[in-house]
Order: structure tokens, then sequence, then C-alpha cells
């Protein structure tokens, strides 16, 4: 049962929260007659303030945001006991098209999942309520298997940072029970 309403509450959230015009800076909960909160935040990693804080990425450029060394950290917050989901879009990485960018992703300590994507991708991290803090935050830490500095890959970019991935936004879908 409990499966079960983590899947519909997923397509439900999905379905319902998929507009780029409703993007807001903090998770809010949609009630429903379902028993469960519905949750729906979206941060734009191009704005300066992107709506949650974020350490380990580079200023912001029109397509978002760099991540800036070995590791980049995304703290979310959500609500008590909720099961989330967060989307990442990442814009480009820093591999060749022939060598995919490989990462871990740790939620509060710990390691979720791991991923390996080429270029434009869409990034799913699922976050169980065991994995959120009592007070419902979500610390995503991204560890990088081969971030490197662009001269790696041309000679010609001199650019000192050592480069990941870039991501545009994050889009978090959840539910929590109600009380």
């Amino acid at each position: 049962m409990k499966r079960f309403l983590y899947i519909f509450g997923m397509a439900m959230t999905l379905c319902c929260c998929s507009s780029k015009e409703d993007k807001s800076p903090a998770a809010e909960a949609t009630k429903s007659d379902s028993g469960v909160n519905h949750l729906y935040a979206y941060y734009d990693l191009r704005n300066e303030d992107p709506g949650c804080e974020v350490s380990g990425f580079s200023g912001c450029e029109s397509f978002g945001r760099w991540s800036d060394g070995d590791t980049a950290i995304v703290d979310l917050m959500a609500a008590p006991m909720a099961e989330i989901t967060a989307k990442l879009c990442i814009d480009r990485v820093i591999c060749p098209d022939s060598e995919p960018f490989e990462f871990d992703v740790e939620v509060n300590g710990d390691r979720l999942s791991h991923y390996a994507v080429n270029g434009h991708s869409t990034v799913y991290v699922n976050v169980p309520k065991e994995n959120l803090g009592a007070d419902g935050s979500a610390r995503l830490v991204f560890i990088f298997k081969n971030a490197a500095k662009p001269g790696k890959y041309n000679p010609e970019n001199h650019d000192g940072r050592k480069l990941g991935f870039a991501v545009t936004n994050i889009t978090v879908y959840g539910y929590s029970p109600k009380k």
C-alpha cells in the first residue's frame, strides 16, 4: 500500500505540477483528499538567488551554474516525513561525447545513487523519507569522479576552474502524510 501511495502521489505531482509558470522558491504543499500533501518546488540556478543554498558552484551564467571542484552541495527543504524526487536539468558536462561524466549523490550523509551522463541530461534523485532530516531538510552532495579543467580537452581554453556539470534548474516533487 505504501508503494502504491508513493507511485500515485508522484504521478499526481508530476501531472499537476509540471507547469514552468508555477516556479516557487520554496516547497509548497497542496492538499488533496488522498491522505497526503503534494510538494513542489522549483529552483532556477540561472538566477543569482536560486531559492536554495548551493556551494561548490561557480557564479550564475545564462545557462545555469557549473560545479567547481570535486564536490558540489545543494541544500533543499521539504516537509518532515516526505518522500521526494529531485529532478536536475543538466545543461552540459565537461567530458567529451565519447566519455560519460560520472558522479555519486549523497543525501544527508548516505550515498543513494551513481550516475553516468553525456551532455544534456535529466537526472532524478529519489530521496526516501528516512534520508530527510527531522525538519525535512535534504543536503544533496554531488561527488564527481572525473571533474576536470577545460584545458584537458581543449588546450586553447585556459579556464582555471575544475568543472563537472552545469545545472540549469532543480525541481522537487514529493508527498508527505497529512497530519
